[in-house]
Formats: structure tokens, C-alpha cells, sequence
């Protein structure tokens, strides 16, 4: 088995993309501006913190990929979601409409660096600067899969739970 060396860390984007790519942090850096974002957060474990993290927009590298909705539609656009994944294990999601221009306008970041160091060794990291905590902060990405929610459509790949509805309306276990 062949380990990637630390400075050739990449993620991937996958998913619900026109053209899944792999991102290296470098890549990360010179393909899309550059945004700094101050923030302070409350660790569980350690307080307060205050870093400046540099990197590009998430909605600007996923764009750049292709999302599959039709963006001229905002219903479209506010059913996907982002599950983004640390190399720890780490995980979390994201709505798209939270970082949509025309939604919550969050300027969440794929960090290159961290408080003026590069991260190509440790690989991108997720920021989320409208958290008070830092449970979302994802280090070491090495995937941002895009994908839509299943809703209570019915169409292909819905998962609908259905109650059973009993006398004077009660709900009844699922069927």
C-alpha cells in the first residue's frame, strides 16, 4: 500500500457534481480568491479561540464543479446538502442554502491557511465563521459531497416514512 506524501493531501468533491475533482490545498490556493476571515469560537475543551483562517469560498469551489440543480431555481438549489469529511473521521453537513448568495450568504471557507501558515501539509480546512463553536471546523478535508435531500416527494430514492393513522386520528407505527 502507498501512502500520499503530507504535501500531496487533496479532497475530493464528489457527489451531486457536473466533474468530481481532487484538491490539492495548493490548488485550493491558486485557483479561486482568496477570503480572510478573523474568528472567534468557544472549544468544548480548550475556551475561547481566535485564529485568522485564508481560503477560498466553499460555494465558489463547488460551483466551479458543476452542482446539480438548476441554479436559476431556488427551491432546486435549497433541497442540497453538503456532508463534508475530515481525514479524523470528522464529519459534518451543511445546507447549500446556507451558503447560497441568495439564502444565508455565509462565507463559509475552505481554509489554505491558518493564522498566516500554510496548510498544505495537514490538507484544507472547513470554517464556518457565523459559529460560536468549532464543532464544524473540519480538518484535513478529504471529502465535500454534494447531494440533494430525499424529501417526501416519492420519486426515485425518497425516503418517505408513512404512519398509520388510527380511529380519531392517532398515529399508529409506521408502515
Amino acid at each position: 500500500m502507498t501512502h500520499k506524501r503530507v504535501a500531496e493531501r487533496h479532497m475530493a468533491v464528489v457527489g451531486a457534481v457536473d466533474r468530481p475533482v481532487e484538491l490539492s490545498v495548493a490548488e485550493l490556493r491558486e485557483r479561486w480568491p482568496q477570503r480572510t476571515a478573523a474568528v472567534t469560537f468557544d472549544c468544548a475543551t480548550s475556551g475561547p479561540r481566535a485564529h485568522t483562517f485564508t481560503g477560498p469560498l466553499l460555494r465558489e469551489v463547488i460551483t466551479a464543479a458543476g452542482p446539480g440543480f438548476d441554479a436559476a431555481r431556488r427551491k432546486d438549489r435549497s433541497r442540497f446538502l453538503l456532508e463534508i469529511t475530515g481525514e479524523d473521521g470528522h464529519a459534518t453537513v451543511l445546507s447549500w442554502a446556507e451558503i447560497d448568495e441568495d439564502f444565508g450568504d455565509s462565507p463559509v471557507l475552505l481554509a489554505t491557511a491558518l493564522d498566516g501558515v500554510q496548510l498544505d501539509g495537514l490538507g484544507a480546512q472547513l470554517v464556518v465563521p457565523s459559529d460560536r463553536c468549532g464543532a464544524r471546523y473540519i480538518s484535513g478535508i478529504t471529502q465535500v459531497r454534494l447531494r440533494a435531500c430525499a424529501g417526501t416527494g416519492g420519486g426515485a430514492g425518497a425516503e418517505v416514512d408513512q404512519l398509520a393513522y388510527g380511529e380519531g386520528g392517532a398515529i399508529g407505527r409506521p408502515v
